[in-house]
């Protein structure tokens, strides 16, 4: 879970970025959506937090046990007791344990950061589409329900540098010159 300082720099960014995204959604219900996913995390994380700091002596202690446990294991090494190290340093085995908690800490935080940063992009590219489809059907009934006459309606029929129209009958001919026999 260790991230380089550029990689946590732009989840930072981008998370941020995707919050003020979410402010600014014009919908009630998207607004609604945004408001309920950013709440949802923020008691995610105050709730985590909450746990973190009651529960911390009962999680070192949990992860030494787990550590000396695994220090304990027989091992399939072929040297005799005396010629090995001892490996029950209660000093390190401590701050080791310390360090996996926070290290278990700083995972679940980054985990529901993650979480809202994947239901915020949804929630504002979804709002993004919705906005973007605005006026769609209006402009395709529009274009649809065009009554004006034949030429009118068609726009401009110029082609190529000859400035050419499209006529009925007799087929193409320059604009504004006489037709050759």
């Amino acid at each position: 879970m260790d991230l380089t300082i550029a990689e946590e720099l732009d989840r930072a960014f981008d998370l941020a970025s995707l919050r003020r995204e979410a402010r600014t959604i014009g919908r009630p219900h998207q607004w609604r959506a945004a408001n309920d996913h950013l709440d949802r995390c923020r008691h995610a994380r105050e709730r985590e937090q909450r746990l973190y700091q009651a529960r911390y002596p009962t999680r070192v202690e949990a992860a030494r046990r787990r550590l000396i446990d695994e220090a304990a294991k027989k091992g399939f090494e072929l040297k005799p007791r005396w010629a090995g190290d001892d490996r029950f340093d209660k000093a390190a085995i401590q701050r080791q344990a310390e360090r996996d908690v926070r290290r278990a800490h700083e995972g679940r935080l980054l985990r529901i950061e993650e979480f809202e940063r994947q239901g915020l992009r949804a929630i504002v590219h979804r709002s993004m589409r919705e906005n973007n489809m605005r006026g769609v059907a209006r402009d395709g009934f529009d274009r649809a329900a065009d009554r004006r006459a034949g030429i009118e309606r068609r726009g401009s029929q110029r082609e190529g540098p000859g400035n050419l129209t499209q006529f009925p009958r007799g087929g193409n001919r320059p604009r504004n010159r006489p037709r050759d026999r």
